[in-house]
């Protein structure tokens, strides 16, 4: 089966996937953005990405890509065979997708740390595209955040919700490898996405939060190790 993933692996959403192909043993092309028009090429419904073609098949939004590659490919299957396990696992997949990735955009984009942010992830435009973009970019992830809520708390408030969600996730986890098995799956896939992106060292604050929880750092070891290093 020929794949390709659309996006950039700067995305939460983009390393979830690609980490959940990668966990099942499937070959697959990552096709970065070199244009600001790409994302309405490849996905002119939401302009978001990823998106991943399965033969032909197109596919957005993380997380039904991740349904469709366990109707493909079912083997390691993303959820547990104990239906109220798979339950909390999709539970904590749409959290993360929807509620930690705001405390990790609101960090990004705080007015400090929003300038290193938009040259990492405008990267692989070409050079005399970038400082078009940039203000744009800026301008419109402020917006963002700030709509949503996370984006108008203070930073230390912020600071600190953000790590009471991560001291959360230790107690959701347990002494289990994983959220709520004893292999990975959505929720793992989703948490990594968003804990890989906070951790990468551009902003510096979620990196450190992460780094002061050793039993999270080696979770998120254990879950990169066991989908490609």
């Amino acid at each position: 089966m020929q794949v390709k993933v659309f996006g950039s692996r700067l995305s939460p959403f983009v390393e979830k996937v690609v980490r959940s192909l990668q966990l099942k043993g499937v070959a697959f092309e990552l096709v970065e953005p070199r244009s600001p028009t790409d994302l309405r090429k490849w996905n002119p419904q939401t302009r978001k990405m990823p998106v991943v073609e399965f033969a032909g098949e197109k596919v957005i939004d993380s997380t039904f890509i991740l349904r469709r590659l366990d109707q493909l490919v079912p083997e390691p299957p993303l959820l547990s065979a104990d239906p109220v396990a798979a339950a909390n696992q999709r539970q904590l997949e749409d959290w993360a997708d929807e509620s930690l990735y705001w405390y990790v955009m609101a960090f990004h984009w705080l007015p400090k740390n929003a300038g290193a942010v938009a040259s990492r992830n405008l990267s692989m435009l070409p050079a005399f595209v970038r400082p078009l973009v940039a203000p744009i970019l800026r301008r419109q992830m402020s917006g963002m955040v700030k709509a949503q809520g996370m984006g108008r708390l203070p930073e230390e408030t912020l600071g600190r919700e953000f790590a009471a969600r991560l001291d959360d996730l230790l107690r959701m986890l347990g002494e289990r490898p994983y959220f709520y098995d004893e292999r990975p799956s959505v929720a793992d896939l989703a948490v990594f996405g968003q804990l890989h992106v906070a951790g990468a060292g551009t902003v510096p604050e979620t990196a450190r939060a992460i780094h002061e929880r050793p039993r999270l750092a080696d979770y998120m070891k254990r879950v990169a190790q066991v989908t490609g290093g």
